[in-house]
């Protein structure tokens, strides 16, 4: 769950990762497209293992006629870990 940034924002993206410096091979994204949504639910995760999740904000622009997206810095670093 995270704080509800309406201003100037598309959407959201997650990153979880097996690994504190979110290596290539062990980190997964999560986009969430609607700003009004405040949380997400992350599944098939392995039992017994730390995680480490970070969020960032992304506002679709129109530059030339083609759709970018601008991110904002990536949050602090949460760990969680997983239950058997």
């Amino acid at each position: 769950a995270w704080k509800k940034q309406a201003k100037e924002t598309t959407g959201y993206e997650i990153q979880y990762s097996t690994s504190k410096n979110f290596t290539r091979k062990t980190t997964k994204t999560v986009l969430v497209k609607k700003t009004k949504t405040t949380s997400k639910t992350v599944s098939k995760l392995t039992g017994n293992k730390k995680y480490y999740i970070r969020i960032r904000t992304y506002k679709t622009v129109k530059i030339n006629n083609k759709s970018r997206k601008m991110y904002s810095d990536w949050s602090k670093t949460k760990q969680v870990k997983t239950k058997k």
